[in-house]
């Protein structure tokens, strides 16, 4: 009988070395770190900024900051506390504080040594001197779950569900089988699926949540949601796999740092190389100058992953940031002007479709293409914005306004394809048709 166990247990621990997961160095090289220093730079600069005008902090940036190789101890110990500081502010004025925004919060105090539930707040009602932010998280997932059982959709995205599951994890929290399996739902039935375009960030989310997930089950009565959730990885990776261009990007250049992030802690073979060397050119014709766009490639760049965070030594650093930006190139002031053909259109109700034709600088962003048409015609192309971590983001035009509860919003197009920058970042060119339409998701 004892023999019979001993060769149980012996075939469970080859299937689970299966399993165990095998680093893939895929890294810039050496010559090539002076790239990501920039970026870190980058990121470090406008957090600064932020600070000094008293914006609120991105946790993504603490995030990408922690886990590089160079490191602005200054700024990553402010934005700590700025972020905590923020945190209890936002609990006590009963402030917008989505789930995955709370998500991202517990990760990058995480990351930063700190542990999320012992967050320090001096004058919290009831005379607590903490504010829990773990037990903040478990609320706001079961809310979303309660939404997704109801409703069949969460109360934002399955990419904030996929960041709630992966904080819980990475603190060490059990995540309920029902909150998993939801998940793992709606990556079988099209839920990651956007305007019939799949979405390589929710679903590279959502690899690094379900991993996460897998590596804690222990408990043998556990084993058949670790295979549930085995076969869904293997789902989602060959899904994030088939988004790769030609060009190595995976999904577009946005999207490929969390890309990586899912293909590494997955152990996936694919053409990194490639793969950073298309980023690395895309960063040196200035498609990452924005700090959170930053963000989401610049561990990748260093074969890090958010599973690590853990790890991070809290010690002092010795390789340090120097502070400085170098320019991507002699500045050159634009000359002439473009014209770019613009178009509001209500795709839902199909109230209006109007059209106009707007002369801008050479260099302009689609923001002050927007602008410029609201000044010639404010009633057909007054728009509302507010900030966001990606920059400038459009919450109405005319009279429509997105909505979370109907789930719609305005996509900006060129042609038929989809923007992959916000408004405050894409430069359209000479001749181009941009189309702003009302959509849902």
């Amino acid at each position: 009988m004892a023999v019979g166990c001993v060769r149980v247990a012996l075939a469970v621990l080859l299937q689970l070395s299966v399993w165990l997961p095998v680093a893939l160095q895929c890294s810039v090289s050496e010559i090539q770190t002076g790239q990501v220093i920039r970026l870190l730079n980058i990121m470090v600069q406008s957090e600064n900024s932020s600070a000094a005008s008293g914006s609120t902090p991105n946790p993504s940036i603490l995030l990408a900051l922690r886990l590089a190789s160079h490191h602005d101890s200054d700024t990553e110990r402010g934005m700590l506390a700025r972020l905590q500081v923020d945190a209890v502010k936002r609990v006590q004025e009963g402030l917008p504080f989505s789930s995955g925004t709370v998500a991202l919060y517990c990760l990058a105090m995480q990351a930063s040594c700190a542990d999320p539930s012992l967050t320090p707040a001096p004058g919290l009602k009831g005379g607590k001197k903490a504010l829990d932010l773990r037990k903040l998280l478990e609320r706001k997932l079961k809310e979303e779950i309660d939404n997704i059982d109801s409703k069949h959709v969460p109360l934002t995205s399955y990419y904030q569900v996929g960041l709630d599951i992966l904080a819980l994890c990475m603190m060490g929290k059990p995540v309920t089988s029902h909150s998993v399996q939801r998940l793992i739902e709606a990556s079988d039935n099209g839920g990651f699926s956007y305007g019939g375009k799949y979405s390589v960030d929710t679903a590279s989310v959502a690899v690094l949540a379900l991993t996460c997930v897998k590596r804690s089950i222990k408990a043998p009565d556990r084993m058949v949601l670790r295979l549930k959730i085995q076969n869904t990885l293997d789902h989602l990776i060959k899904n994030i796999l088939q988004e790769t261009t030609s060009e190595g990007l995976i999904g577009n250049v946005y999207s490929t740092g969390l890309a990586m992030q899912a293909l590494s802690v997955t152990s996936t073979s694919y053409n990194c190389s490639r793969t950073i060397q298309t980023v690395l050119e895309r960063a040196g014709s200035g498609s990452f100058e924005n700090p959170m766009a930053a963000s989401q490639i610049t561990p990748s760049l260093e074969n890090r992953n958010y599973l690590e965070l853990n790890k991070l030594d809290c010690k002092d650093f010795e390789k340090t940031l120097d502070g400085s930006v170098l320019p991507l190139a002699p500045p050159t002031a634009p000359e002439g002007v473009i014209t770019v053909h613009y178009r509001v259109e209500d795709g839902i109700h199909y109230s209006f479709n109007d059209s106009i034709e707007v002369t801008v600088p050479v260099g302009s962003s689609l923001l002050q293409v927007m602008e410029e048409a609201a000044k010639i015609s404010p009633a057909k192309f007054r728009f509302t914005v507010e900030q966001s971590s990606w920059g400038p983001f459009v919450t109405s035009i005319q009279v429509l306004a997105g909505n979370t509860e109907e789930r719609t919003y305005w996509q900006f197009l060129t042609g038929s394809n989809a923007l992959d920058q916000g408004v405050g970042d894409y430069k359209p060119y000479d001749g181009e048709y941009i189309v702003a339409k009302f959509s849902t998701y």
